[in-house]
């Protein structure tokens, strides 16, 4: 089944056996005027539990955000007179990742121009202090203007811009080469204005994920390079075939799709559409409650067919896999048709994307008591879950892999550099075909393992910085990182979630500890994964 035949637009096509139950569950959202509401921004659809109140923004973004296209070509040839090519974005990856895929589908490549830093971990702030600070413009994406990860790392970057551009005024100079992107009125927006920064005001009712076509994803991506206008006409394209009330509407035929797959893990292939988008929707479908998977993060080897069975297979491109559902179109037609089939799924299963955004920092990095045990360099911490006694990581880890609930699966988070740390990753296929139970992995905290699946259990590793950084940003960055590790931590353990925490003392010698603790895990003997629950 297949709609979308306008040249330009985005398309979607289902296969297998529940391509017929997608379609009438169409049909039910198309008699329920769900696309309508959507592009109303009409909450009602969702009732008071959903969190939509303020929260479908997004929606009229094509339009809207049209003044943006001047600004940025106008802010992008300033900075490029100015030799400040490279743009290095600081922010949340709510955020980010949306600018991430915008830029990565204007031909200027991962890591070229747009440097992104989401994360406090020293690791990946040293690498972006190793890149030309001094020909680099700041941007820093913080709706709140509150969050005290983003404050400490732009006050890094700044910092050490001040010192590349050196002599008199240097402040002043870095001021003038930092766009700050927040609401109206927050406490960035007036430092940032008083210092001579230029401001982009971003939009109030336009949660994370769905902000990709506002300005925290075409301001950066558009200095990257994007062509922002091409973006915002093709996401207009795009609404013109979202609007109708009916059932071969694509966005609703995407969210029957959803639907009717249940809730099984949703496995895309990251190397068939635009670069970036796959982990951008990873990111939105997580928002909306749903388990995603990026292929190229289940087995380097074996990919799609290393997916958990039962799987839905989703490809945003051309690609030689067989998948149940397919997306084709450019990123901005396709950014808009995966946000309005994900609010109309979530009408239905319960999620809710458009949750209130708040910092995560807590109080303390670290729980005030003692480590329950200490194996090498790797200190061990848990609930009362853990059985008493633990005192390796591989005891620990099979505990958690066997209070894994019925059904459920593993989380592994990783509060660590998806450069630096990458071979991690690899540990998500291997823990579980050895405890013959889905696992999912992600670099914290764009992974949103704060979430609130019951049906998990999450293994968060953290870990001291390495030695050996340089530059080296300090040691407030580390601790800026656990406590927002711990705060998570705390909260997914306050829902009844089994939290097995990891701290790794020394990076090297801590992964090898893991490593080896993964691959000594075993099913359990009665074949089930995870306990039964009840």
């Amino acid at each position: 089944m297949t709609s979308g035949p306008t040249v330009g637009a985005p398309a979607v096509t289902l296969a297998g056996e529940l391509a017929a139950d997608a379609r009438r569950i169409a049909g039910e959202l198309a008699g329920d005027v769900v696309a309508s509401r959507i592009a109303d921004a009409d909450p009602s659809a969702w009732g008071p539990a959903g969190g939509a109140a303020d929260g479908l923004g997004w929606s009229a973004l094509p339009r809207t955000s049209r003044p943006l296209v001047g600004q940025v070509e106008a802010l992008r040839e300033r900075f490029r007179v100015s030799g400040a090519p490279r743009v290095l974005l600081v922010g949340d990856a709510r955020l980010t990742l949306g600018a991430q895929a915008l830029a990565g589908s204007a031909g200027t490549g991962p890591g070229l121009p747009l440097t992104v830093v989401d994360s406090a971990d020293p690791g990946q702030v040293s690498d972006a202090l190793a890149g030309d600070l001094g020909a680099s413009v700041l941007v820093v994406a913080d709706r709140s203007g509150a969050d005290p990860r983003i404050d400490a790392v732009h006050r890094v970057l700044a910092d050490a811009m001040a010192l590349e551009l050196l002599g008199e005024g240097a402040a002043a100079g870095v001021a003038a080469r930092t766009v700050v992107i927040t609401e109206a009125g927050s406490p960035l927006d007036e430092r940032a204005r008083r210092e001579g920064s230029v401001v982009v005001t971003a939009e109030r009712d336009v949660p994370g994920p769905f902000s990709v076509l506002g300005s925290p994803g075409l301001v950066p991506a558009g200095l990257a390079g994007a062509d922002v206008g091409a973006v915002l006409a093709d996401a207009a394209v795009a609404g013109a075939l979202l609007l109708p009330d009916a059932p071969d509407n694509p966005a609703l035929e995407l969210a029957g799709a959803l639907v009717a797959h249940g809730d099984v893990p949703l496995v895309l292939d990251a190397a068939s559409g635009p670069p970036g988008l796959a982990a951008w929707l990873a990111q939105l479908l997580t928002a909306a409650g749903r388990l995603p998977l990026l292929a190229d993060e289940l087995d380097p080897v074996d990919d799609l067919g290393a997916a958990p069975p039962g799987a839905a297979r989703i490809a945003l491109g051309p690609s030689t896999e067989q998948v149940d559902i397919r997306t084709t179109g450019p990123v901005g037609g396709q950014v808009l048709l995966w946000q309005y089939a994900v609010a109309a799924a979530a009408r239905l299963l319960g999620g809710r994307p458009f949750a209130a955004e708040a910092p995560l920092i807590g109080r303390n990095p670290l729980p005030a008591e003692p480590p329950r045990a200490t194996d090498g360099l790797v200190e061990i911490r848990a609930g009362a879950w853990l059985p008493a006694g633990t005192d390796t990581v591989g005891a620990a880890l099979q505990a958690l892999v066997d209070a894994t609930p019925a059904g459920g699966h593993v989380a592994l988070s990783a509060w660590l550099d998806p450069a630096t740390d990458a071979s991690l990753a690899v540990l998500r296929g291997e823990l579980a075909r050895r405890a013959g139970t889905p696992a999912v992995f992600g670099w914290a905290p764009r992974d949103g393992t704060g979430g609130e699946r019951a049906d998990r259990v999450l293994c968060q590793l953290t870990a001291d910085a390495p030695d050996d950084l340089v530059p080296d940003p300090g040691p407030d960055l580390t601790r800026l990182q656990l406590t927002e590790a711990g705060t998570v931590a705390a909260d997914v353990a306050a829902r009844g979630v089994p939290v097995l925490r990891l701290h790794l003392v020394d990076r090297v010698a801590g992964l090898v500890t893991l490593a080896r603790a993964v691959q000594e895990l075993r099913a359990r003997p009665d074949g089930r994964a995870g306990r039964e629950d009840g």
